[in-house]
């Protein structure tokens, strides 16, 4: 048995008679664990055990189980592999919502001698208690007038002075149903005429359900529901349930995809895949091809061979602004047979589905990384799209698992086959194709011959002084004219949000930074206000500095709003859409934005990252870079390969169909290898030199890695639990510990960070089991002697950044 909420751990329980023919692993049940109630899950049957009164299953919650075999196995590894518990991997498996969760109840007692001294903080929050009745510890604690620990409650309960329950929470994801009426009479004329005189009302509504000639939603009657049961005791009507439909997109109109034939090189490719995939083995094939070669088409043709097989199919998506796109290509390909999955949608339209997926009603799961968990019977394919992308990879909570490698460890579990595709592959997987591992798929020609983009490097620092806020070259403004003089399109990519990156007082010379985290705050323009990117804090931007008062305000760096300003002014005709995170905040917004753009209804569309990424816009024949250093001076390892792919994605976005595209990167290091090497789309020079680089210090993929986090809100207690942890950890041949340091943003949400590093060559640890046992031996022994009040520890095995 596990649990999705502490403790951690596997306990047992027995299986009563009762239960023994219908429950399963994979079952969700209710157990009492101490004096409350849990909902669980059965994991594995065991044994039975040599111990003393073992506690029964209580309840078994579902008629199925809510994982299959295969799931509960993926989970299995994903918590052995990734070091979080069993539980938080289930979690993660699941849509949100389907839980239910114990909430702590306090409820006073009669007054009476208390059996402890109270001091005066336990006094005053008895006092809360006795004033508000019963309460639930949530609830208390944000109208205490002093802060509520669980320590201080269980204190109460002893003196006998309050009563601890838990009651459990409804499910917040159900199906969702709406009343439907359906005619079911047989009047006379003559009993219609009594109908209408004794009961006009009802006649009306009988009446109105007959002209439709057709069963009627509830909604559509705007009358009473006692009017409507009074017509269905007199057998006139009857009202059933029907299931609601809630998923995304469905009611979108897909055009049928015209017939396609693929391309020599496509073909080549997709025979390679279709071999794999009709010997029912394990593989996994990475197509390295250039922006526009057509990688998607093969993925279909994979999907469309899958089906044909009887085996369903999984896309991963990285983004969630793909989505629109790519559930218009997949379902005019297979129709309805393709279910979305992703954060965006409500709890109740992910639970549909999820649950739909789960019953067979759909073949074929779309989605970002959470899609991984997507539980389609008998998978034959997994495909990942842009798979260097590192929105797969998870952060917070646990388990913080990559996606990609989560897809290839649960296709091995299916003897399925999976397709890595990018322009600009990730190196550990360029890395496995090279080595045999993987087989290397090449698509190195765009469609229809195109060319590839022409780019143009912009040295800013060469560059006549811009005017302040401009922003842009007067090469970029002269090419930009140009494309719009000509009715096409331009895709301009700023990697920043917000109007200024940095506020500095020209008088003292202080930033504005947040209050809660060591970052400089970004001013935004359209609300006034000066945000911060990391925990969400704001304050109103009134012109003057916090530290000295001064008035004369220095704006540093361009966000896209400065960008858009820029645009407006130069270009006052222009159709400008901006797709940043605070022009996708709402519902739906992607996918507005998208559909717009790409009907014609703007000319320019400026974004962050998440422009870069796949979209395919024939319209398109100038992309513009802003600032093609945002990211690579970061203190992080994979700085120079996500500043390439993102030149190199960004750039691909230029030039579709039978018009060679141009790019525009401005640059103030315009020599710099990343950069030149981005100018000619050259992936294998960039991945011999990345490469020899990280050989010499033994980073991923020349070397297993794993990064260990502290955090809390006394920098000194996390400062000493870091130096315990590391004295801690016994370390092992090869092995290089750096650290603890604090991490390169030393506070976030008002907790301070610090890191300790692990680092050993692949020869020496080829599955990473020495690594993960020596940070297991390290956090036991550290957990065994307790950690200072309010430090917690994470663990991030093959962490794709160090921030």
């Amino acid at each position: 048995m596990v649990f999705t909420q502490p403790p951690a751990g596997k306990f047992t329980y027995a299986v009563p008679e009762s239960f023994r023919e219908t429950v399963q692993p994979g079952h969700r049940v209710m157990v009492r664990l101490g004096n409350r109630k849990m909902a669980g899950f059965l994991v594995e049957f065991v044994p039975e055990p040599d111990l003393e009164n073992v506690r029964e299953i209580e309840d078994v919650l579902d008629p199925e189980p809510l994982l299959s075999p295969e799931l509960l196995d993926l989970t299995r590894w994903i918590a052995s592999y990734y070091m979080s518990t069993w539980g938080e991997a289930v979690r993660a498996a699941l849509p949100p919502g389907v839980m239910r969760h114990a909430r702590l109840m306090i409820e006073p007692l009669p007054e009476s001698s208390p059996a402890v001294e109270l001091d005066d903080t336990a006094r005053r929050i008895l006092a809360c208690i006795q004033e508000r009745g019963a309460v639930s510890f949530q609830a208390l604690t944000r109208s205490a007038p002093l802060p509520v620990s669980r320590f201080l409650i269980a204190t109460l309960e002893k003196a006998g002075l309050v009563r601890v329950s838990h009651i459990l929470e409804e499910q917040q994801a159900s199906v969702m149903t709406e009343k439907w009426i359906a005619l079911d009479d047989s009047l006379s004329k003559a009993e219609q005429r009594e109908l209408v005189k004794n009961a006009p009302r009802q006649a009306a509504v009988l009446e109105r359900v007959r002209k439709a000639g057709e069963d009627l939603r509830r909604s559509e009657l705007e009358v009473p529901l006692a009017l409507l049961r009074q017509l269905e005791s007199k057998g006139l009507i009857n009202i059933y349930e029907q299931e609601v439909d809630r998923t995304p997109y469905r009611d979108h109109d897909v055009p049928e995809a015209a017939p396609l034939t693929l391309s020599e090189d496509q073909q080549r490719v997709f025979g390679t895949i279709s071999a794999g995939l009709q010997s029912g083995r394990f593989g996994v094939y990475l197509i390295h091809g250039v922006t526009a070669s057509g990688k998607t088409q093969v993925y279909i043709e994979a999907v469309r061979e899958t089906l044909k097989q009887g085996r369903t199919a999984l896309i991963l998506i990285p983004e969630i602004s793909l989505t629109p796109q790519a559930v218009q290509r997949y379902r005019s390909a297979f129709g309805d047979q393709v279910a979305i999955l992703h954060s965006r949608m409500s709890m109740g339209e992910r639970f549909d589905s999820w649950r739909m997926i789960k019953e067979g009603q759909y073949r074929i799961a779309l989605g970002p990384r959470s899609a991984v968990f997507a539980p389609l019977p008998d998978l034959g394919l997994i495909v990942i799209d842009e798979e260097h992308d590192g929105s797969y990879k998870q952060s917070d909570p646990a388990p913080r698992y990559h996606a990609r490698d989560t897809a290839v460890m649960r296709a091995h579990l299916n003897n399925a086959t999976v397709i890595l595709g990018s322009a600009t592959p990730s190196l550990e997987s360029y890395h496995n194709a090279v080595s045999g591992k993987y087989t290397l798929c090449e698509l190195q020609r765009r469609i229809d011959e195109t060319e590839m983009p022409l780019v143009t490097l912009v040295d800013l620092n060469e560059e006549e002084e811009i005017p302040s806020g401009r922003v842009l070259s007067e090469i970029l403004i002269q090419r930009i004219g140009e494309r719009l003089d000509q009715g096409e399109q331009v895709m301009l990519l700023q990697n920043r949000r917000g109007y200024s990156t940095l506020l500095q007082c020209r008088e003292c010379g202080a930033v504005a930074k947040c209050r809660d985290c060591d970052i400089s705050l970004t001013f935004h323009q359209y609300d006034n206000v000066l945000k911060c990117h990391y925990c969400g804090y704001r304050q109103r931007a009134d012109g003057r500095c916090r530290e000295c008062g001064g008035e004369t305000i220095k704006f540093q760096g361009a966000g896209t709003q400065r960008v858009q300003e820029a645009l407006n002014t130069i270009f006052p005709d222009a159709r400008i859409l901006r797709m940043d995170q605070d022009s996708t905040g709402r519902k739906g917004a992607h996918d507005r934005i998208i559909r717009a753009f790409e009907a014609g209804k703007a000319d320019i569309l400026l974004g962050t990252q998440m422009i870069a990424k796949g979209h395919d816009f024939s319209a398109v024949n100038l992309v513009g870079i802003i600032s093609a250093d945002t990211g690579i001076h970061f203190p992080d390892f994979r700085a120079g390969e996500r500043t390439f792919q993102l030149l190199t994605q960004t750039a691909g976005r230029a030039g579709r169909r039978d018009r060679r595209g141009e790019v525009v990167i401005q640059t103030r290091v315009i020599d710099h290898p990343v950069i030149t090497l981005a100018r000619t789309h050259d992936f294998i020079a960039f991945y011999k030199r990345e490469m020899a680089q990280r050989r010499e210090l033994v980073y991923p993929p020349w070397g297993r890695m794993a990064l260990i986090r502290l955090k809390g809100g006394n920098e000194a207690a996390v400062q000493k639990a870091a130096a315990t942890l590391r004295e801690r950890l016994p370390g092992a041949p090869g092995m290089t510990i750096l650290g603890p340091v604090p991490c390169p943003i030393a506070r976030i949400k008002q907790l301070f960070r610090y890191q300790i590093i692990l680092r050993i060559a692949r020869e020496a640890d080829p599955a990473g089991n020495l690594l993960r046992k020596v940070i297991s031996r390290g956090m036991a022994d550290v957990r065994v002697r307790s950690l200072p009040p309010g430090v917690r520890i994470a663990v991030d095995i093959d962490p794709t950044d160090t921030l």
